[in-house]
């Protein structure tokens, strides 16, 4: 469909008519998108901001912890986790902390410490889970651990990653006495050629086998 020169200036002049009858909402609206677009920019560069103060501040904590003043590292440590919580180094701080516990064999405190690390960026989900295994594992809480290893397994970066969790989940299921399960994944891993593990699977897969012929 065509527009004669006639009809085009009409729809302009309707055009600048609106505007001018709506100007202060059209003002109003840019505006909007301006104090929006500013906004978010404002938001980003804080949240940059944090994350840079987090890494220093995390890069601080660790002196005491290199040093093997373990209070004072857990005292700053603390500080860092909870100031920065949410923040890549805020989680460090977290896995750093509760570490710390796991080592003085306090590992109920040290997952007290990773329940706090519940919104940890994406990236860093899964050494929050696989420590928080290593936590139940400490408890004697082996099936707990299993389960949360085999949950790690599907978030796993690399292939040698996802194996040793798989690895890791079936020796706590032995330990917890869940032995089809540590056979399922045992077997699995005794097919994999030209690792390590393969040959522990193949070991584990003799044992829990001549366990079921008894």
């Amino acid at each position: 469909m065509t527009h004669s020169p006639a009809s085009f200036d009409d729809a302009t002049e309707n055009f600048t008519d609106w505007v001018r009858l709506h100007a202060t909402q059209v003002a109003l609206g840019v505006g909007a998108v301006v104090i929006i677009g500013g906004g978010l920019a404002l938001w980003r560069s804080s949240a940059n901001s944090r994350a840079h103060r987090a890494e220093a501040a995390l890069f601080e904590a660790q002196a005491p912890l290199a040093e093997g003043n373990i209070p004072a590292a857990q005292q700053q440590l603390q500080q860092v986790a909870q100031r920065y919580d949410g923040t890549a180094g805020g989680t460090q701080a977290q896995l750093a902390l509760a570490e710390t516990y796991y080592d003085q064999g306090k590992y109920q405190e040290g997952l007290n410490v990773l329940k706090q690390a519940d919104d940890a960026p994406k990236a860093m989900q899964n050494a929050v889970r696989h420590l928080t295994a290593v936590g139940y594992e400490g408890l004697g809480k082996f099936e707990d651990a299993a389960k949360l290893y085999e949950q790690a397994v599907g978030d796993a970066a690399t292939d040698s990653e996802k194996h040793q969790l798989q690895a890791e989940a079936a020796r706590a299921y032995q330990n917890a006495g869940k032995n089809d399960q540590a056979l399922r994944l045992w077997t699995d891993l005794a097919k994999i050629e030209g690792q390590g593990l393969s040959d522990e699977a193949r070991v584990r897969v003799g044992e829990l086998t001549a366990k079921r012929v008894r």
